[in-house]
């Protein structure tokens, strides 16, 4: 498998999106601080040209990272099923799981790397070009990404499932969209009427990431559950949920024809 992930990483290399992927996600976030900091030269009155602001959009806005998770596990995939050169991987002898579980591991690495430089030259800009309000947002900042992580995993590994198991790229966004955000909002309503929706709908890793709330006085992270067992079960059921839809995707898939 280690030959396979390397061969993945030489491709993903050489791919535009790798780079291009990376460059528009930080640019956005740093033209944000740039606005501020412009603004702030403007209007002396201003109140928002400060680090706090900034890390506070960051770190609220991580149902945005959830779904660009989406977009890293396309990246990775590429466009296995139209080129067919996963057909001719199977062909030359490289085991579906070597292959599965490979892209997999890729799209993890990647997504996290990515995470990293995006989320540094954000945090860099900000204290470079807005006024430093210490570093407890940082710190909050920091507990958003450990609490979400599971989550983040669970939509790489569902990402990765449907592109393996549907070989249109359409029918697999589709497929993905569904599981991911209509069936959370659908048990939410039938939560209303039904016990065993309402106790799903708590689990779902959708309303999970969306229903993490700040104390920004406190520098504390506002879960479902209180103290510890918050960070436990975000844990618990994201990495129970990326497990399930890995192996339903690699049981698929192991027995597919692939054209």
């Amino acid at each position: 498998m280690t030959n396979y992930i390397k061969s993945e990483f030489f491709r993903l290399l050489r791919n535009k999106w790798t780079y291009l992927f990376i460059a528009i996600c930080s640019l956005l976030l740093i033209s944000a601080n740039i606005v501020l900091a412009a603004v702030n030269l403007t209007d002396s009155e201003f109140s928002y040209a400060n680090t706090r602001f900034s890390l506070s959009l960051f770190f609220s806005d991580f149902p945005i990272v959830f779904l660009l998770c989406i977009s890293v596990a396309s990246i990775v995939f590429g466009n296995e099923h139209n080129n067919h050169t996963m057909k001719n991987s199977i062909s030359y002898g490289i085991p579906r799981g070597y292959i599965y579980f490979g892209k997999l591991i890729v799209e993890i690495i990647y997504a996290l790397i990515a995470f990293v430089i995006i989320a540094g030259l954000h945090i860099a800009s900000a204290y470079l070009l807005l006024e430093n309000s210490g570093t407890k947002d940082l710190l909050l900042l920091l507990y958003t990404f450990f609490v979400s992580l599971p989550l983040l995993l669970y939509a790489l590994a569902v990402t990765n499932c449907f592109v393996f198991i549907i070989e249109g790229t359409g029918g697999a966004i589709t497929a993905i969209i569904g599981l991911i955000l209509a069936f959370p909002q659908i048990s939410n309503y039938l939560g209303m009427k039904f016990i065993f929706f309402q106790k799903l709908s708590k689990i779902l890793p959708w309303n999970l990431i969306t229903n993490i709330g700040f104390d920004e006085k406190a520098y504390q992270l506002i879960l479902p559950w209180e103290g510890t067992a918050g960070y436990y079960n975000y844990w618990i059921y994201g990495l129970l949920q990326m497990l399930l839809f890995t192996l339903i995707g690699f049981m698929i898939f192991r027995k597919k024809e692939i054209k």
